[in-house]
């Protein structure tokens, strides 16, 4: 079990605009870094562009200079840490097909 803590903040709440303009400009962040990694896999088929990459890409990015540079960072992380699993696998084309038995021959008869 895991302890965790909820902070209900509402609308009115005068901290309510901060944190949200924080969390949209991590949401556009993630958009943004995401859009570049599929781009890359897209134009360079199997490669997943490494977190330096991203990051010097991403630096520049209106959506990273809106936040804190450690919750940028984080989230250029996790951008890279799911791009690694989300992405499809390479296409037919480039895979290495291996040569299998043929199934006659194996065939007790």
């Amino acid at each position: 079990m895991q302890l965790v803590e909820r902070h209900i903040i509402a609308k009115h709440d005068p901290r309510f605009a901060v944190i949200d303009a924080a969390a949209f400009a991590a949401k556009n962040l993630y958009n943004a870094t995401n859009y570049l990694m599929r781009q890359e896999y897209i134009s360079h088929g199997e490669r997943v562009i490494s977190y330096e990459d991203l990051y010097h890409a991403a630096k520049t990015l209106p959506a990273y200079q809106g936040i804190p540079a450690k919750v940028a960072q984080q989230v250029i992380k996790l951008v890279q840490k799911t791009g690694k699993r989300s992405l499809p696998p390479a296409p037919p084309g480039s895979m290495i097909l291996r040569s299998f038995k043929d199934a006659q021959a194996c065939r007790a008869t």
